[in-house]
C-alpha cells in the first residue's frame, strides 16, 4: 500500500462510530485501486513505440496507471483529463493566477493541454466542481521513443531527452488558489504527485518554475546562487533557448550571501530545492507570462522520500 490512514487502534467501535468506520472502508477501497496499479505497471512492455509528435498514445496503453481520486473529507483529489468538466475550471484557476492583471475573459489553454493529465484538488466544502489547486503532467513512458514537452519552448533539454531508459515526466502550470496558499494544498497536490510517480515509476521529473518578473536584472543574486549550489549535474545540464536567453553575468560565490538569497527565493522553487531538486544553469525571460524562468530537474526517488510516506490524512 503506498499510503497510510493513521487510525486510532485503542478505542472498540461502537454504535455512533459505524459511519466512520464505513467512511474507513471506502477510503481503503480506494487505496487498494491504486496498489492494484501499481502491480499492472510492472507488467509493461520494453518495445518502443515510435511517435514523432505529442500524441495520447501512452494513455490510451496505459489508462489503469493514470487513475486517482480520493476522498479527503473537506477536499478531495484526484486526476483529469482535457475533456473532463472539471477542465474548465482549471484552466480559470490558471487564469486567474498567471494573469491576475488581466482584462481579458480568455482562460488559460494551450496545445499541450490534450495530452496532460491534470491533478486536482477540490475544496467539497464549497461545491464539488470548485477547484483550489492544480498541476499539469505530461508523461514519456520509456517505452514511447519521441514526446514533445512544453519546456522544449524555452529550453535545450536534449540530456534529459537522451535518458532512453528512464520515465520522464514533465510537471507545469502549478497554481493554487489566492485564498489557500498556506501550503495545505502544494502539499496535497505534492502528495498526488507522489502517488503518480509510483504508478507510472517515474525516474526524472523536470518542468518551469518562475521569478515574478520578465525583469530578470531584479533576480540576478538568486540566480547565482542557483548556479552555485543547485546546478544540474554536467550529464543532465539543460541550456536557455538563445531568442529568449537572460543575459547576465554569474555574481562570484564569495559574495552570495546563502541563507538570504535561499529566503529571496519564490516558494515553488524553495519547496522544489528542499526535496532535492537542481537547477538547469541560466534563465529565460517569458514576456508572456512577465516571469523569469528556470528549468527544474528532479530525481523521482528524493520527492518520494519525502512525499510518499505521509499519510493521506482527511483534512477539513
Amino acid at each position: 500500500m503506498l499510503f497510510l490512514l493513521k487510525v486510532d487502534q485503542k478505542n472498540k467501535p461502537n454504535q455512533s462510530s459505524f459511519s466512520k468506520v464505513e467512511k474507513l472502508r471506502d477510503f481503503f477501497n480506494k487505496v487498494r485501486l491504486v496498489a492494484k496499479n501499481f502491480i499492472y505497471v510492472k507488467k509493461w512492455s520494453n518495445k518502443k513505440i515510435e511517435t514523432s509528435s505529442c500524441t495520447n498514445i501512452s494513455r490510451a496503453l496505459f489508462p489503469n496507471s493514470r487513475l486517482l481520486d480520493i476522498d479527503l473529507g473537506r477536499f478531495s483529489l484526484k486526476i483529469i483529463n482535457d475533456s473532463h468538466p472539471l477542465i474548465d475550471q482549471v484552466k480559470e484557476l490558471r487564469q486567474k493566477s498567471f494573469f491576475k492583471n488581466s482584462k481579458t475573459k480568455q482562460s488559460d489553454s494551450d496545445e499541450y493541454d490534450k495530452y496532460c493529465d491534470h491533478l486536482v484538488v477540490i475544496d467539497k466544502s464549497v461545491g464539488d466542481d470548485f477547484v483550489v489547486g492544480t498541476y499539469r503532467l505530461l508523461l514519456k513512458p520509456k517505452s514511447l521513443a519521441r514526446q514533445r514537452f512544453y519546456s522544449e519552448s524555452e529550453f535545450d533539454i536534449s540530456n534529459l531527452l537522451t535518458c532512453n531508459k528512464s520515465t520522464l515526466l514533465e510537471a507545469g502550470r502549478s497554481c493554487v488558489h489566492e485564498q489557500y496558499r498556506d501550503g495545505r494544498i502544494i502539499r496535497l497536490l505534492w502528495r498526488g504527485l507522489a502517488t503518480y510517480i509510483v504508478n507510472n515509476r517515474v525516474d526524472l521529473i523536470f518542468g518551469c518554475a518562475s521569478f515574478p518578473s520578465s525583469n530578470y536584472k531584479l533576480f540576478i543574486k538568486q540566480l547565482s546562487y542557483l548556479y552555485h549550489y543547485h546546478k544540474t549535474p554536467k550529464s543532465l545540464n539543460t541550456s536557455p533557448v538563445k531568442k529568449l536567453k537572460a543575459n547576465f553575468n554569474i555574481m562570484h560565490k564569495n559574495k552570495i550571501d546563502i541563507e538570504q538569497e535561499f529566503r529571496n527565493l519564490p516558494p515553488l522553487i524553495k519547496a522544489y530545492i528542499r526535496v532535492g531538486a537542481w537547477i538547469g544553469p541560466g534563465a529565460i525571460v517569458d514576456l508572456k507570462f512577465d516571469t523569469t524562468d528556470v528549468l527544474i530537474v528532479l530525481n523521482s526517488k528524493k520527492i518520494l522520500k519525502k512525499y510518499a510516506q505521509l499519510s493521506f490524512e482527511k483534512i477539513h
